[in-house]
Formats: C-alpha cells, structure tokens, sequence
C-alpha cells in the first residue's frame, strides 16, 4: 500500500472515531448541561390592588418566553380578602416571608422590619441592565432613610399619553349637546349639568346622576380629591412652599371648607348621588356602565371596565372624559402631575430568599430591552409588528386584541406594571410600553372619545383643555415618605386619626340639610383642633422634604 493510501486510511479512521466519539457525551457533561438550564422558581406576594390578577402569570404565552430569556419562573401569592396594612402584618409576624415582595402602599412595613436585601452591591456588582436603565440620579432617590436601595421602580414620570386622564370626568353626551364648551370652572360647570339633568332626568328608564364618587374603604381618597383638586391644591399629605422650603398642614384646611359646601349644594339640589355613601365600589361602577352618571369622581383606572362595558355595547357617548376642573380664580389645575420616580415601593427582595443573587440577576435581566418588549408589547407578529425603519407599532386589530381581557389573560399582556422598567423609550428609540406611543394612543380610544379629541382640536386627555401642563414637584411627594417607628406615635398615629375624622365628617358635610352646613364644619374644625397636633407633623414633613433636597440636589436648606 502506496504512502498515500496509507495516511488516507488513518485520517478517515480518525475522522469516523471523532465523529462516533462525539454523539456519546459522558453522563456527567450531560447533567451539567442539563443543570445549566434548569428553571429557577422564586416565589412572590404582591399586595397590588389596583387590577385584576393573573392566577399564573409565567404559564402564559409572554411569562414562558419571559422563563426561556431568563431562566426564572415566579409562583405569586396575591393580596386578597383584606386590608393591604393587615395582611403586610400578618406576613411579618408570622415570619413567613417569600423571595420576593411588592407591598404596595404598605412596602414600607417591610423596610421598617429590616426584612430586605439592599441592593446598592448589587447592582454595582451584577446590575447590567440596571446601571443602563436607571441613571445616578434615578438612584440616589431611590435610597431610602437608612441610605439602602431595596427596589427598582417601576414608576418613571411619564404623563401616558394613552392615560384617560385626571380630574372630575364629564359625560361625552353632555358635551355634545352643549357643542363642545371648554369647561375649566366648576362656576360654569353646575349650571349646565343641573340643565342637562332637568332635559334628561331619565336614561334607559332608570334615573340619571348628576354627579357621583367613589367612596368606599381604601378608596375613600377619591372622595377627597375634590378639597385639593378645585382649590388647585397638589394631593399631598402636606402642602410644601417651594420657596421657603416649609410644609404646611391642616386637616381642616386644605380648601375643604369651600369644596365640601359646593358638593353640598348638589346634594340638596338632588343632582349628588344620593347612594355615594353606602354603595360598593362595583355598584358604582355598575352606575357608570349603565350610562346614567353625568360626572363623577374617581381616578383614571376606575373607570375602565366601566367604560369598556359603554364600548361593547356601542353606547361610547356615555362615556366621561376628566376635565381639571377648579374654582374661580384659581391658575392651575394640579390633577395631572408627573412623579420623576417613585420612592414608595417596587419588587424586593427579602432576606428569606434562597439565592438573592440570582433573584438579583433575575430583576436585571428584566430591564434588558427583548424582555421589556416582551413584558410591554407582547409577542412579535402577533402583538405588534415592527415597520422598516425599526419602528415597533400595533395594528388597530392589536390594538383592539389587546383591550380583551380574555386575550389578556392568555397571552400574558398588562400584568407586568410593579417591575423595573426603562423611562419613556428603550436604546434602540420605540416606547417601553405602547400606550406611550401618541400614534397608538390615539387609535385605543372609542369614536365619541376620537370625536372629544377633534372638537377640542387636541391629541390627548393629559393637556389643554382637558389638563394644564403637569407639574414635577423636585421634592417628590410626602405621601411617599415614610414614617420612622420612633415618630409613629408622633406622625402616624395623628394623621390616622386625620384620616378617620375625614371619613366621619365628609359624607356629613356633604349630606347636611340645607342650612346646617356651617353648623357640621364647626364640629369637624374643632375636633380637628383638639385632637391633633398640626404643627408637629408640618415641622416633620419639613425636615424630611428638606433633606430630600439635599440628598437628591446638595441643596442645603437652613
């Protein structure tokens, strides 16, 4: 056999034993690889109240994607059955914690308990997407009290173009038969809704509501909008002057007095619903997507189901949009404001957790810009599709695909809004989330809500006339601020008290029999007076908004 021939042989011997070889991988490689990529399960409690839960979120069409990007899938207990305060409490006192929380308006409990893992290390250490996402300064605010991070906001201070708005929410069909008015003032408001009740007391056979609220249990704040709202006040729990750098606070100030009269006016005239103060919140809504409530209180979330229920059943014109509606002689509405970023609360981690670091990664690895689009947007080619120029947008198919709370459900979208985020636009120029698209925003919106826009020649329902510009106080907010253990008794326990005498007097202020109004406020003013102590908890909020100053700004206040 030739020399050739021979090395011929050995190599194609070589070849064939090479390629046998490699398709028998050892046991142990095959394991490693195996382990490599096992999905990692954290499980979660998330005291969110303000929509629907999904019962799985990481079954659906968008959380497994979400599992195969990330390698983790999260097993969430809801908040249910309870106050967020009690149940928070009840966590903690049993010890009983998960990897990951999210306490809502209640988080602060868990701060104060000292059950979290500061993340300042690792976001130094791990936070890729982090360092990009959230700036220095986005992080400096996010310290809190005791100089640790313990979350990444989902809050980014966008005014959602997409939003319904804020403010008191007027129906489409008054509107219309007043051609269009440009309502800014409650003076100009009462009479054409006290005319347009008279005209049409009546829909559908049931009666008609001149004007209605929310009004009960955690939701009692609506009905307390209108003090700050009409008096062009921000809804705060102190009201800070921005060139004295000083809080003021007073329970029965606060515009209260003239706010509370003018819904008493209605109320004596008959055109307040007369049911506000004993209704659930599902019968209130049950109202509105009747079509029998003229305006109403409320927040923009409120309303949807309410408004969607108008839509299916191609009544749109009884839909309400908001108007910053204010009293004569005020400048500025304040119901539209922005929040730079929200201090409050996010997705923790808790120091019960079996491996933070990965958790960690896991809350990183969100922040990368394919997850977010899968959190926001949905699946390509199914929820959005992308032009040629790299533009991501909706179909008006997608659009109205999305809106389905069915659709919603299976697929995963609308349910990923308490994790960290991108502000307003992602790296590569197309919105974190559709809804601050303008283009898609316009398209959401049903034809009488179209029609409101084109007659008042604007674009959204967070600008004139509908808002005035929206403000972005430097401080943040106090609501945002939490109260230490050692002030409780101080702080807390006092604006409590403020807040069960609210829920006491307001609906007697409101309800009071013609005459008897200043009689009621009498007693609310001075049972205020004697029970709190008002200028301890303006000089607290005082201190606290001025060393926000300082640590967000180096601004030294003395």
């Amino acid at each position: 056999m030739s020399f050739k021939k021979k090395s011929a042989l050995i190599i194609a011997l070589i070849f064939i034993f090479a390629t046998v070889a490699g398709s028998f991988v050892p046991v142990g490689t095959k394991n490693a690889e195996a382990a490599s990529k096992k999905v990692v399960t954290f499980t979660m409690f998330s005291a969110d109240a303000t929509v629907q839960y999904h019962p799985d979120i990481f079954s659906t069409a968008i959380g497994q994607e979400i599992t195969k990007k990330t390698g983790v899938r999260l097993k969430i207990e809801h908040f249910v059955g309870m106050d967020q305060a009690t149940k928070v409490s009840l966590m903690l006192a049993s010890g009983d914690l998960p990897d990951l929380v999210y306490g809502s308006g209640e988080h602060k409990q868990f701060i104060q308990n000292k059950v979290l893992v500061p993340l300042e290390g690792y976001i130094q250490k791990y936070g890729t997407w982090t360092k990009k996402a959230y700036s220095e300064a986005d992080l400096k605010k996010l310290r809190q009290a005791d100089g640790h991070i313990y979350f990444l906001s989902y809050s980014r201070g966008e005014v959602s173009p997409s939003s319904m708005g804020e403010g008191l929410y007027v129906m489409i069909d008054m509107l219309k038969k007043n051609k269009w008015p440009r309502l800014r003032y409650w003076e100009d408001l009462v009479p054409m809704l006290r005319a347009y009740v008279k005209k049409y007391p009546k829909y559908k056979g049931m009666p008609v509501i001149g004007m209605s609220a929310i009004t009960e249990g955690s939701r009692f704040y609506v009905i307390q909008d209108p003090a700050t709202g009409l008096n062009g006040l921000i809804a705060d729990t102190v009201q800070f002057d921005p060139k004295t750098y000083t809080a003021s606070y007073d329970p029965a100030g606060m515009g209260m007095y003239k706010a509370y009269r003018a819904l008493n006016q209605l109320w004596n005239e008959g055109l307040f619903d007369k049911e506000a103060f004993v209704q659930t919140y599902d019968q209130w809504q049950a109202k509105i997507a009747q079509g029998r409530v003229v305006t109403s209180w409320g927040r923009s979330w409120h309303f949807t189901n309410a408004f969607n229920t108008l839509r299916k059943n191609g009544e749109d014109d009884r839909i309400l949009v908001p108007f910053g509606i204010v009293f004569k002689g005020v400048k500025k509405s304040t119901y539209v404001m922005l929040q730079s970023i929200g201090t409050r609360d996010g997705v923790s981690i808790t120091k019960k957790c079996k491996d933070p670091v990965t958790a960690f990664k896991f809350l990183d690895s969100l922040l990368n810009p394919d997850v977010q689009k899968l959190m926001f947007w949905g699946i390509k080619g199914r929820d959005y599709l992308v032009d040629k120029k790299g533009k991501m947008y909706r179909t008006q198919a997608m659009i109205d695909k999305a809106r389905d709370p069915v659709y919603q459900k299976q697929e995963g979208l609308g349910y990923w809004n308490i994790y960290p985020r991108w502000q307003l636009k992602l790296p590569d120029g197309n919105y974190v989330k559709p809804d601050l698209d303008p283009d898609i925003a316009y398209m959401q919106w049903a034809p009488a809500q179209k029609q409101v826009l084109d007659a008042y020649k604007a674009k959204t329902f967070v600008e004139p006339p509908f808002a005035d510009e929206p403000e972005s106080p430097k401080w943040g907010y106090a609501w945002e601020i939490n109260v230490p253990p050692e002030k409780q008794k101080e702080i807390q326990v006092p604006l409590n008290i403020a807040n069960d005498l609210a829920r006491k007097y307001i609906p007697l202020l409101i309800m009071a029999p013609k005459g008897k109004y200043d009689e009621v406020w009498n007693k609310y003013k001075t049972e205020v007076r004697q029970k709190i102590n008002s200028k301890v908890i303006a000089d607290f909020y005082t201190l606290e908004l001025r060393k926000r100053m300082e640590d967000w700004y180096g601004i030294k206040i003395k």
